[in-house]
This record gives C-alpha cells, sequence and structure tokens, in this order.
C-alpha cells in the first residue's frame, strides 16, 4: 500500500537534522519580567511535543512548566509567565484562543508554527516566532520539529542549558544504523497489535513517549490503544487487570524497559509481569536503544511510528488519512 505517510516516517532522521538548524538560527528578545513558569499549549501532534519537553527538562529545569490541551489558560499565567503556542497549522482553535488569553495577561508569548492565524498573531504582535516546514500537512509526522524547538526556545531564554543536540545527532546516527532492524521489529509488533488491544506500560518519565505512540496508533493504525505509566498503575489499574476477561485475552502488553527507569520500576514490572500472564497470553518487554534519553525517545517513536504504518497495512487502511477529525473540525468551523 501507498501512502502520503510513507515518505514522512522514511525521512524523520532528516527532519531531526534540519530542525537543529532551524532551531540554531532561531532569534529571540528579552522580556520585561523574570521568567517564573512556563506554560505551553498545543493539542494533538503539536501538543504532544510539548509533553516530549517536559520529561526532557524535568532534572533542568528549575521553574514550574504546565502544557495546557484547552481553550483556558490557568490562573497564574500572567508578567512573569513565558506562554508558548505551539500548533503545527496555525489554525488551532483552542490554542488560538490560550494564545490570545495569554496576550491580554501580560505574559512573555512565543510561538512555533508553519503559519496561519498564529504567525499572523505572532507579526502583529512582534512575537519571537519560530517557523517550521507546513509542506506535509500533518501534524503529528512533524514532532521533531516541535520539540526541538521548543528546546531551543526555553534554553534562549536562559531557564536550562542543557546540550541536547548531542543526544539528537546520537538519535540520528542510530536510525541509520538501525534502520533495517527497526523494520523487522515493527512488522513483528504490529502483527502482535493486529485484532488486539496494545496495552502500553513505562516508568512515568516515559508516559508522554507512550501516549504519543497511542496516538499513532490511533490516528495511522485507526485503532485503540491503551498506556499506563508505572508507578501510579500499580496502585489502582493493576487491581481491574482481570476483567473483561475476553478482553484482555485479546490484549497485548508491552513494557517499555530503558536505563533511565527507576530501578524500583524495574523490581515492579518483574512482580507484575507473572500477574499479567495470568489473564493476558501476549506479555512482551521492549528495549531501549541508545544512551541518552532523548535518544532512547526518539529510537522508539521511529519503531512505533513504523509500527503503526504496518499496523494500518494489516487493517487494510490509509495511515494518513484522518476523515473523522476533518469531519469534526468542519462542523466545529460552522457552529
Amino acid at each position: 500500500m501507498s501512502s502520503r505517510m510513507l515518505p514522512l516516517i522514511e525521512g524523520f532522521s532528516a527532519q531531526l537534522s534540519h530542525a537543529l538548524k532551524i532551531g540554531e538560527a532561531a532569534k529571540t528578545t528579552g522580556h520585561h519580567h523574570p521568567i517564573h513558569n512556563v506554560a505551553i499549549a498545543g493539542l494533538g501532534g503539536s501538543g504532544i511535543g510539548a509533553n516530549w519537553v517536559e520529561s526532557i527538562v524535568k532534572e533542568h529545569l528549575q521553574v514550574p512548566y504546565t502544557v495546557t490541551k484547552d481553550y483556558d489558560i490557568p490562573a497564574f499565567v500572567g508578567p512573569n509567565t513565558l506562554f508558548i503556542g505551539c500548533s503545527f497549522s496555525g489554525n488551532t482553535e483552542e490554542t488560538l484562543e490560550s494564545l490570545e488569553k495569554a496576550l491580554k495577561s501580560g505574559a512573555k508569548v512565543a510561538c512555533v508554527t508553519s503559519g496561519g492565524k498564529m504567525l499572523e498573531l505572532a507579526q502583529k504582535h512582534q512575537l519571537d516566532h519560530i517557523i517550521i516546514p507546513g509542506e506535509s500537512q500533518c501534524p503529528r509526522a512533524n514532532i521533531g520539529y516541535s520539540f526541538i524547538q521548543l528546546l531551543y526556545l526555553l534554553r534562549s531564554y536562559n531557564l536550562f542549558n542543557l546540550a541536547f543536540e548531542y543526544d539528537v545527532q546520537e538519535a540520528i546516527g542510530l536510525l541509520h544504523q538501525e534502520q533495517e532492524n527497526i523494520h523487522e521489529e515493527a512488522k513483528r509488533i504490529a502483527a502482535i497489535f493486529k485484532g488486539r488491544l496494545p496495552i502500553l506500560y513505562a516508568d512515568s518519565r516515559f508516559t508522554p513517549l507512550i501516549v504519543r505512540i497511542q496516538q499513532q496508533i490511533n490516528e495511522n493504525g485507526k485503532q485503540l490503544c491503551h498506556v499506563a505509566a508505572f508507578p501510579e498503575m500499580n496502585h489502582n489499574e493493576l487491581v481491574g487487570f482481570k476483567y473483561p476477561g475476553d478482553l484482555l485475552q485479546n490484549s497485548a502488553v508491552f513494557f517499555f524497559r530503558s536505563s533511565y527507569n527507576n530501578p524500583r520500576v524495574g523490581l515492579r514490572w518483574d512482580l507484575c509481569e507473572g500477574i499479567f500472564k495470568r489473564y493476558c497470553p501476549q506479555v512482551h518487554v521492549t528495549e531501549a536503544l541508545g544512551k541518552g534519553f532523548i535518544t532512547q525517545m526518539l529510537y522508539w517513536n521511529n519503531l512505533f511510528d513504523w509500527v503503526s504504518y504496518y499496523l494500518a497495512e494489516l487493517n487494510g487502511e490509509d495511515p494518513f488519512t484522518i476523515e473523522v477529525i476533518n469531519y469534526l473540525k468542519g462542523a466545529l468551523a460552522k457552529n
């Protein structure tokens, strides 16, 4: 099956390289007030990159960091806030409304977009902004652009000093080196997911990653998926891992094992694995490749992008099309 999604996944490494060049060339301006907190607005493929950044800067950022995914902004947003609107199209109605509110609050406002109304607002109000390519017309296939620009923006405002470029470059080399193995593993996992409910578990630090994978399985594979994080799921979801029995018999559990997992999470998985196997015949572990945290995220992202692509093939679907979302946006635009 040929799809417009194929070259977008194939071009992920090139996208990362291009994203670094865009970020390196970006210019920002100062703010009249010290920045005491950060709020980033974005939804779907545009917003998940902001969640990635939250995981990446967790141990480096000295101020609170919040991701918003609706029309409103937190009450704390004001003159001491860095507010970044992230919209691939520049026309996401929820993000645009929250951006307007942030402007009225006196916050330092910046934008990451390919154009649309957001770029018009940025130019009108002389906001710091980074323009990313929009030719693909596919936000979810451009996460490399969005999360890297957010990292550059945060660092440009002196909020952290992490040399993240090294991890991204490591990931680019790793993906080139492992591409054949990635395709083989992706086909194997897609075959397991076919006709089953994927249930993905990871250390809480990797929650944004598995949420992204869930979204790709949803949008590309046209299939439902469930995700939850350790150790939180051990305090609630674990008890529910019994019924409905027929659903669990037709599910596939995957645990994401990384050198960045908390050692206690590894122990928790070892103890829980046997519990899962009582009710679900398909219980698997996927191992991260790469040394850096960002490298491991990018490896898994590319692997499961291919999983979602091959799953779409098995489901007889085009991974690029999202008719039901387009219908919803069109209906909303009329009201």
